[in-house]
């Protein structure tokens, strides 16, 4: 008999699609085997390297012979310093104890989380456009995720009353992500107080997702936090980690933070998927979120630099529009002016004149006719993509 390996895929498989922006990479990969000068607007994380002060914690780690299992939870230092950090930027009081998972990396705290809450059938709310990791985990945890329309005019924000709309017997979470992956759009304090409100009177749990929470440009120094609603830290699985504010994305390291009943729920799972973080780099993680943060916030000032030249640059080209950036490292301009969808003008963008975007539809039905520019490049490069992107656009 012949063997088939596709009659043994599991069925949830047919649910989940492989990553529509690692295609990218390598078009961008074979574009550059070629010689070709590529803009490189496709990749969301820091261009920075991790800085000193970290990298010399994690090898006194190592020297010090941390190479054996650490806890499951994390290191008691590491998970202090994160629940001082959310105290800071929250307003709520963490037990680090109790309520801090380290995790290897954000995704697998989403992972953990939906394995950890989510029944078969039970609908979970995400917006749309949305980072794609949060409907394949919801799928494999085999409930349904529930797209919500976001809109340009409305800054790509989830509002309450969108979210009103899709509550039914079937939901049971709220999935936010704010600043928001691909839009760089943060959803403001007053909405979050209706989503809260919203979740309460429904009986709802939340995840929030607060990777790119310091990288924040509006009047304080991080964005505003479900968390810190009242009656929401009983229901709220917050996600957070080290890629991105400290450009330690290759050191796979995140955190859960959420009451300590719910806690126990996602420790369970934990134990059965990684079991613990790489002792060692955890040692550099303290170092990294409760020591010197100079560093990082000269990151988030060049962030902010590159960020000014690609909205500036963005405005200035006839036929795009764009719902300001306040968070992330991300714009996501309209181009629907310039092709049938987004998809042929992203590859038209590579194919002639070596400028990488992800097309919008990538992370959903919202974000047909959109593009998502990463502008984790240098500045310099950032200015050579709006020179060429605006004669590129003109030609169309």
């Amino acid at each position: 008999m012949n063997f088939n390996p596709q009659e043994y895929a599991a069925n949830r498989l047919d649910l989940i699609p492989f990553s529509g922006i690692r295609k990218v990479f390598d078009a961008v990969s074979a574009l550059e085997a070629q010689g070709k000068d590529v803009v490189h607007w496709q990749i969301g994380r820091p261009d920075f390297d991790t800085p000193s002060h970290i990298k010399e914690a994690a090898k006194t780690s190592l020297d010090r012979g941390d190479v054996h299992y650490a806890p499951s939870t994390g290191i008691p230092i590491l998970r202090k310093g994160i629940a001082e950090r959310t105290e800071i930027d929250t307003g709520v009081s963490v037990d680090p104890d109790t309520q801090v998972i380290v995790m290897a990396g954000a995704n697998e705290g989403i992972l953990v989380s939906m394995l950890a809450l989510i029944n078969p059938g039970d609908e979970v709310i995400i917006a749309d456009p949305n980072w794609h990791h949060y409907k394949s985990c919801v799928s494999i945890a085999g409930g349904v995720p529930v797209e919500v329309e976001t809109k340009e005019e409305h800054g790509f924000n989830l509002r309450s009353e969108d979210i009103k709309n899709k509550i039914n017997s079937n939901t049971k979470m709220i999935c936010l992500t704010s600043p928001g992956n691909p839009t760089g759009c943060v959803i403001p304090e007053e909405e979050l107080q209706k989503i809260a409100s919203l979740a309460i009177e429904n009986n709802l749990l939340v995840i929030s997702d607060e990777i790119y929470s310091r990288i924040y440009f509006g009047e304080t120094s991080v964005a505003p936090s479900i968390f810190s609603q009242p009656g929401m830290s009983e229901r709220t699985v917050i996600i957070n980690g080290f890629s991105k504010f400290f450009s330690m994305d290759g050191w796979r390291l995140g955190w859960t933070i959420a009451s300590p009943e719910m806690s126990r729920h996602l420790l369970k799972i934990r134990q059965y998927t990684t079991v613990c973080v790489n002792t060692f780099i955890q040692h550099g993680a303290a170092t990294a979120i409760s020591e010197d943060q100079a560093p990082m916030e000269e990151m988030k000032e060049a962030f902010s630099l590159r960020r000014n030249i690609i909205v500036d640059g963005l405005k200035s080209i006839k036929g795009v529009s764009l719902a300001l950036p306040t968070g992330a490292f991300y714009a996501f301009p309209n181009v629907k002016a310039f092709g049938s969808n987004s998809s042929d003008v992203a590859d038209y963008l590579l194919n002639e004149h070596a400028i990488a975007t992800i097309d919008g539809g990538v992370f959903g039905k919202a974000g047909e006719g959109y593009l998502r520019i990463a502008y984790s490049c240098s500045s310099e490069e950032c200015e050579k993509g709006v020179e060429r992107l605006k004669i590129a656009l003109e030609n169309i």
